[in-house]
């Protein structure tokens, strides 16, 4: 670089200044000027160069931080004249943090003495938060990666553990294909190699899905599998989020039993109704048909009865009348005698008939009354 024309070198610096944050500070720490790119990643906006030169290096850091003794350590090094490179967490205007990855480059004269140090710096913010999701993720559910053919690449601990592995035993799985996890007889299906063929054309697969532990159990997982692209928008991973539901499943088809089993017993329930309604009608009905023909059975005895007495009424009548007259009676006292014997004779005989069609009557009556 020494070798190189001041002009080219200026150009050089011109371009890193169009294309990264810049800072200068001197060897206490506190700014000799700023580029607006630095000066937009830290919150301060495009032009605004006096809020922040002549101002220390602090005003980028938590006051915990600044008062610490690694603080003070850090800019001794930076004194001596060595090259300072990593993420830096540091605070813009507002408050709020920000990743960078920078550089602090001790710049010297031409005797070799530092004069100033120049920090290059790249927001990567957005990185580092990306990397702490995932890192949070990764605690806290069960995360597998497979290459575009199905090769298991990483796993971490809590996948193990769900699968039926200790948390440690990530050697036993990786390079494995992902068919260890699924029975034998879904492995070779179509469906199995169609789920591959669209992975690795980039789709998204979401949904519950049954897969075999070590030990040949079933498990079900909430899954996600997440094809990964590269910048040219290749797909390079299949990135695997999950999330052990099996005892939910398990649960949801007790329930499912049961509503099964309930269903076939009240349908059972209303046939032996619909069979006892059958029986009862039929008994009803039989019982309908008997009392009519014993109804009708009675009557008949009644009404004989009842003619017969009448018969015998008359035939008495008529017997005392021919008495009377053989024997010279006083027909009119032995009418009077057997007169009186008559009208008793003859009231029974119409209360019988009375009591006849109080009986049909009644039996009828009764009959509407079972039905």
């Amino acid at each position: 670089m020494k070798n190189l024309p001041k002009e080219e070198l200026l150009s050089r610096l011109e371009a890193i200044n169009r294309s990264n944050a810049i800072i200068y500070f001197d060897l206490n720490g506190v700014i000799l000027g700023v580029n607006d790119i630095f000066l937009e990643a830290m919150g301060y906006g495009k032009g605004n160069h006096d809020d922040v030169i002549g101002k220390h290096h602090r005003i980028f850091v938590c006051d915990d931080y600044a008062r610490t003794l690694d603080y003070e350590k850090f800019w001794d090094i930076l004194r001596s004249g060595k090259y300072y490179t990593g993420e830096f967490e540091r605070r813009r205007k507002d408050g709020s943090l920000i990743n960078l990855q920078a550089t602090y480059n001790p710049i010297l004269n031409e005797d070799g003495k530092i004069t100033k140090i120049m920090k290059i710096a790249t927001d990567i913010s957005v990185i580092v938060n990306s990397k702490k999701q995932i890192d949070a993720i990764n605690r806290s559910t069960a995360l597998i990666s497979f290459n575009v053919d199905g090769f298991i690449t990483d796993v971490n601990s809590i996948f193990l553990e769900t699968m039926g592995y200790k948390g440690n035993e990530k050697a036993k799985v990786i390079g494995k294909h992902h068919s260890v996890f699924v029975s034998y007889e879904y492995s070779k299906s179509d469906e199995y190699v169609k789920f591959w063929e669209s992975l690795r054309k980039g789709k998204y697969f979401d949904g519950i899905f049954e897969r075999k532990k070590v030990d040949g159990s079933t498990v079900y997982l909430q899954a996600s599998y997440n094809p990964v692209l590269d910048s040219k928008g290749n797909i390079t991973d299949v990135v695997k989020i999950a999330t052990d539901v099996t005892a939910a499943v398990n649960n949801e088809k007790k329930i499912e039993d049961l509503s099964k089993n309930l269903q076939i017993e009240l349908d059972n329930s209303q046939k032996l109704k619909n069979a006892i309604e059958i029986e009862k009608d039929a008994a009803l009905n039989d019982l309908d048909v008997m009392m009519k023909k014993s109804q009708s059975e009675l009557i008949k005895i009644i009404v004989k009865v009842a003619l017969s007495v009448i018969v015998g009424v008359g035939a008495v009548t008529t017997v005392l009348y021919w008495m009377a007259i053989v024997t010279n009676q006083d027909t009119q006292i032995i009418g009077s005698t057997w007169s009186n014997m008559f009208s008793v004779l003859l009231t029974n005989a119409f209360s019988i008939v009375g009591t006849i069609m109080g009986i049909k009557y009644a039996t009828q009556e009764g009959s509407k009354e079972k039905k």
